[in-house]
């Protein structure tokens, strides 16, 4: 019996040591119904896994949870590339216009996703959102639950944004949450500070437990400002309080009429929660602040159509005309912006 004891004593240590060790996640190939590539990452103990489409921006794809031995979907339109009518879902990445911009006296095309904005007295083309989530991407590294991927500044980009650059998106999954964190290198040989804002429109499911009622889902966020704005969709320079520390209902919230909210205390935070029993939270930080007023997130969908997005930003429609919501980056200098999204699976 004394020689079993130290035994037990020692597979009991084991199993404490198993229970405290960092979560082990794992990296893999993958190929989409279109034949585009994937890169997967997939914590199986955590039950979380991402996917990664570098040549559509290096966007994230697919988020997929575990929910009582169940996999499940969050990204709406996760992995589809085809074109189907209606928002493309996913997780748009929004550099270096958030929204529209268009320059006093620009004639605003119908639908108005094609803007404007001037520089050093050039005129220059901006799409909505920018340019960099449409954008191929590529694989710099990558190693059991990390990928690293890259943008470098073209002769196409330098048609609408006059400027040398490199970004670069890492994700990671480890403690059971995905984290992405984008970092913005200004070339040494730039001759002016370079401006931006910067988003990620991520659309989640409604519901995200089947059966359920998507207006029933809710939102959290510690907002004390929401900043207005005008058709279409430019601020008016107005604000009023709004607040929603309190969850609100997707069902009480506009349809596809965006919500842009500001004013937090300490690094904004979201919860995306389906009362059945799951929830995302975003948290985000940044290197350093933008100018003037910014944005922190945008709330934007329609529950009734499946999807609602409430996206992280760092910025401002209108930026790269209004001066405001915008970072500057001198030449040679870097920023940082991470955001973390972690589910949980309780009520």
């Amino acid at each position: 019996m004394r020689g079993l004891l130290p035994k037990v004593a020692y597979l009991c240590a084991l199993a404490l040591l198993a229970g405290c060790a960092p979560d082990r996640a794992a990296i893999s190939d993958a190929v989409r119904e279109d034949g585009g590539p994937l890169i997967v990452l997939a914590d199986e103990q955590a039950g979380l896994e991402a996917a990664i489409a570098p040549d559509q921006g290096g966007e994230l794809t697919s988020l997929r949870v575990r929910r009582q031995g169940e996999w499940i979907e969050t990204l709406h339109r996760a992995r589809d590339y085809s074109g189907q009518p209606g928002w493309r879902g996913k997780a748009l990445f929004l550099w270096p216009a958030t929204g529209r911009n268009f320059p006093a006296g620009f004639a605003i095309p119908a639908g108005g996703r094609e803007g404007a904005w001037d520089f050093q007295g050039e005129r220059y083309p901006m799409p909505i959102h920018g340019f960099a989530g449409h954008m191929p991407w590529t694989v710099e590294s990558r190693r059991d639950g990390f990928v690293a991927l890259s943008l470098r500044d073209t002769g196409e980009t330098r048609r609408v944004y006059p400027f040398g650059f490199t970004l670069t998106a890492q994700y990671r999954i480890e403690r059971g949450a995905l984290s992405i964190t984008y970092y913005v290198q200004a070339a040494a040989d730039n001759q002016h500070a370079m401006p931006f804002s910067i988003g990620n429109h991520i659309t989640f499911r409604t519901p995200l437990i089947e059966g359920g009622d998507p207006g029933a889902l809710w939102i959290q966020t510690p907002s004390t400002v929401e900043y207005l704005k005008r058709p279409p969709g430019l601020p008016t320079g107005e604000t009023r309080p709004r607040s929603l520390d309190r969850p609100v209902r997707l069902a009480d919230l506009p349809a596809k009429e965006s919500v842009s909210l500001g004013g937090y205390a300490g690094d904004p935070w979201l919860e995306y929660r389906d009362p059945r029993g799951m929830a995302l939270r975003i948290t985000q930080n940044t290197s350093g602040p933008a100018e003037g007023p910014v944005v922190r997130f945008n709330l934007w969908g329609d529950p009734s159509q499946g999807y609602y997005s409430p996206e992280p930003w760092v910025g401002m429609p209108n930026s790269l005309v209004s001066g405001k919501g915008l970072i500057k980056v001198e030449a040679g200098e870097s920023w940082r912006w991470r955001i973390v999204i972690e589910p949980s699976r309780g009520r």
